[in-house]
């Protein structure tokens, strides 16, 4: 049986990595000697097949055990810029490790494409930095072939898939999940972040947190969108559209409205219409939103830019929201393999199934990247996708 040489640290480095436990990986079959492995001094071999089993208990791709030298530390710098309400503040280990997890996909990803002969993104800071709200909201709508009104007769989560399927379709890789890896018990807070964008020029990723609602989650992707065009990377986290956020960011959230309301003279028609039937405006807010399938908060926002409203509406529409905004619930239960579709961009899946498919990339390798564990999980996605033809 071929055997492959492995060093003592690179294990070392991939336990700490991937935070497990190492009694409990040597519980697996034929992984009773992990302890020993990792206790070692100079490098040893173990075969190809305790290789691909440890890389699956410690949901490590192959290549990155076998390595002889052990990558330097070093924080992400999207960690390192990191902020909530303009103080630096410390990334949780579920933030920390869903971003690690991200930027592998993403550096995968980077690498097949231009071995397949892509090219960069023509999205990635094609919109400059001096660019107003209406130029900005002009090119997301131009780049992902946005048809005026296009979130209109919509339920919000087909508005949230239909414009994540015009991402995919422009370039952009958009992950969504609830957890940190595969533990449910590892829940991602909302309140700590709601999106973030990681940029390449040839494989930009874009990751939703699925615990908020589809009108948030639609939001943020937009608002990542707008990030991907300026060509910044970001950790969105705001949760209440506060008057602290920085001029560019006001604007890119003003272009996200101004990619889904498309006709202020329509809006402002609709909005005072309302307010003609003794309506309040939190009830008008909520009825705009779901109109247009954006946050009440952000249309009355821009009500207010419009000058149909004043600040004491923002107040109390800003106030409902804050009462509201953590109840959003990803789903549960269900169909795991369409859970499991729903987790992952389609244009990914379908790169991990050709690669499989050449002999270009181990099935080991695959399922790690995937974040599935089994072939049966592995076919039940394609299968979910409309890929298993």
């Amino acid at each position: 049986m071929a055997s492959i040489m492995v060093h003592p640290a690179t294990l070392r480095w991939a336990v700490s990595q991937s935070g497990a436990d190492p009694a409990a990986v040597a519980r697996k079959e034929g992984l009773s000697d992990f302890p020993q492995w990792l206790n070692a001094v100079d490098p040893f071999s173990l075969s190809f097949s305790k290789l691909t089993a440890l890389g699956s208990a410690l949901q490590m791709p192959f290549g990155a055990l076998v390595r002889s030298v052990v990558p330097e530390a070093h924080e992400d710098e999207l960690i390192r810029y990191r902020t909530i309400d303009n103080h630096a503040v410390d990334a949780s280990r579920n933030l920390k490790d869903t971003i690690a997890i991200m930027r592998n996909r993403q550096n995968w990803a980077h690498d097949e494409m231009l071995a397949q002969g892509f090219g960069n993104n023509l999205l990635v800071g094609s919109v400059s930095s001096r660019a107003t709200a209406d130029e900005m909201a002009l090119r997301l709508r131009e780049g992902l072939s946005l048809d005026a009104g296009w979130c209109r007769h919509k339920r919000n989560a087909e508005r949230f898939r239909f414009l994540r399927e015009k991402a995919s379709d422009a370039g952009l890789m958009v992950m969504v999940d609830s957890k940190a890896g595969t533990s449910n018990a590892r829940r991602l807070d909302v309140r700590e972040f709601r999106a973030f964008v990681l940029l390449d020029d040839v494989a930009p990723l874009i990751f939703i947190n699925r615990n908020d609602s589809y009108a948030a989650m639609l939001f943020s992707l937009l608002h990542e969108i707008g990030h991907v065009l300026l060509g910044t990377n970001e950790v969105y986290n705001d949760l209440f559209l506060t008057a602290d956020d920085g001029e560019i960011e006001r604007r890119i959230n003003q272009a996200v409205v101004l990619s889904v309301v498309d006709d202020d003279a329509e809006f402002r028609e609709y909005w005072e219409k309302i307010a003609t039937g003794g309506a309040s405006v939190c009830e008008i807010a909520n009825d705009c939103a779901k109109r247009y399938g954006l946050s009440a908060l952000a249309l009355t926002i821009h009500a207010h830019r419009l000058g149909i409203v004043g600040d004491k509406a923002v107040n109390l529409v800003r106030a409902a929201s804050d009462v509201r905004v953590i109840g959003a619930k990803a789903g549960s239960g269900g169909d795991q393999n369409l859970t499991n579709a729903s987790h992952l961009d389609t244009r990914f899946v379908r790169m991990i199934r050709d690669g499989v498919d050449r002999g270009s990339l181990p099935y080991s390798d695959g399922l790690t990247l995937l974040g599935v564990k089994s072939m049966h999980a592995y076919d039940g996605l394609l299968k979910a996708k409309g890929l298993d033809q």
